[in-house]
């Protein structure tokens, strides 16, 4: 029987390595699904999740939607959450956690009843400490949990996408399997000077907690971004900001986002257009449009581009814009003037032939997977073959 003891550790590795599988640069492993944006000068943020199906793969651990971001008090790295597990569609529990000075404070809180719930996170400098307020509300019944914590207010910590509003496992590092028909949207937006508004860019994928999801995919339409089932298991840019002028108007992309007219005048959604103007979204690390009529789209009906309906868009630079495609927004990198003449009615959307930051697709990686598991239960029942015949051969 010597030779098990070369095949059984063969099969074991076998085994392993289809469950992280590599194609190109993708590694099949969890993650975290939903909305996460970068760095914003921010006082709060808010997440309204609406579950319309909570499908687990038999035997998965159950699953959290997890409000998350750090903060620096007094030097210290400060994880906080405000944290939902949904046990139904329409029921849930309440928890909130804060990491300070080496020490969790952690609250089971409440039941939430409903599908959809609004977590919001504020913090507040008070002195010569830092007030954390969690509130939850399920439409009918809002609650709240405050934190003091001895320490000043300095900043938040932005060391990569870890603040937003993820799927991922409940606790304790646990990992959860979503089944198909999963499907939760989120909404979130942040506080600035009293008001709230839309993050200028979106991704989902990023670890940001110790907690992690399989089989999950994220898309960004209709102001919210909606986790359901697939097999996305890398970063995704759900959305970037961006521009389109209409007639004499800008239009700024995402809807709800806070921007700047030449670095002093803010405005929302729309502004008048005034070759020379420069806009930019308001967050920190900035980039700014210059206003220019340079680039044309034209079709010959209205479409629709960055969430505006039109027949004729002009693009003040290259860049990324947004098309609405048979209900979902589909990333195209335009570079040159394009004038259409037909559209594809079938799914009332157009092709722009141009480079698209939009990644492969699903069925490509899906086809790829199943090849590759294939052909590993291949190799693994020829092995296990070879043990059953020298077995018999060993035993006469």
């Amino acid at each position: 029987m010597c030779i098990l003891r070369f095949v059984v550790p063969l099969l074991l590795l076998l085994l392993s390595l289809s469950s992280t599988h590599s194609s190109g640069e993708i590694i099949y492993e969890p993650t975290n699904y939903g909305y996460e944006f970068g760095y914003v000068e921010m006082e709060g943020i808010q997440s309204i999740i609406t579950m319309y199906n909570i499908s687990l793969a038999s035997g998965s651990p159950m699953i959290s939607v997890q409000q998350n971001i750090y903060l620096n008090v007094n030097g210290e790295s400060t994880f906080v959450q405000n944290v939902i597990q949904p046990l139904t569609n329409n029921e849930s529990i309440w928890t909130t956690s804060v990491y300070y000075n080496g020490h969790y404070d952690v609250s089971r809180l409440s039941y939430l009843m409903g599908n959809e719930i609004n977590l919001t996170t504020i913090w507040t400098p008070e002195g010569n400490n830092t007030v954390i307020t969690f509130y939850a509300s399920d439409g009918t019944s809002t609650f709240e949990k405050t934190y003091i914590l001895e320490g000043k207010f300095l900043d938040i910590i932005y060391d990569g996408y870890t603040i937003g509003t993820v799927v991922a496992g409940y606790g304790n590092g646990e990992i959860s399997y979503l089944a198909k028909g999963f499907n939760i949207s989120i909404v979130s937006l942040y506080k600035y000077n009293g008001s709230w508004y839309v993050p200028p860019v979106a991704y989902s994928g990023w670890v940001n907690t110790g907690e992690r999801a399989y089989n999950g995919t994220a898309y960004y339409y209709n102001g919210r971004v909606w986790v359901v089932y697939g097999n996305v298991t890398s970063p995704q840019l759900l959305y970037n900001f961006s521009v389109v002028i209409v007639n004499n108007t800008v239009y700024t992309f995402p809807p709800d986002s806070l921007w700047v007219s030449n670095g002093e005048h803010f405005f929302e959604n729309q502004t008048p257009f005034d070759s020379g103007d420069r806009v930019s979204p308001f967050m920190t690390i900035n980039y700014t449009f210059a206003l220019e009529k340079k680039i044309e789209l034209s079709f010959p009906q209205p479409v629709e581009i960055d969430g505006v309906r039109s027949k004729v868009f002009y693009l003040p630079s290259p860049e990324t814009v947004y098309i609405d495609e048979g209900g979902r927004l589909v990333a195209e990198y335009v570079n040159s003037s394009i004038n259409f003449t037909s559209i594809n009615s079938s799914s009332n959307s157009t092709s722009m032939n141009t480079s698209s930051n939009s990644s492969p697709s699903s069925s490509t990686t899906t086809e790829g997977l199943s090849l590759y598991v294939v052909i590993m239960a291949l190799v693994v029942v020829v092995l296990l073959l070879l043990v059953i015949k020298y077995t018999k051969r060993g035993g006469r």
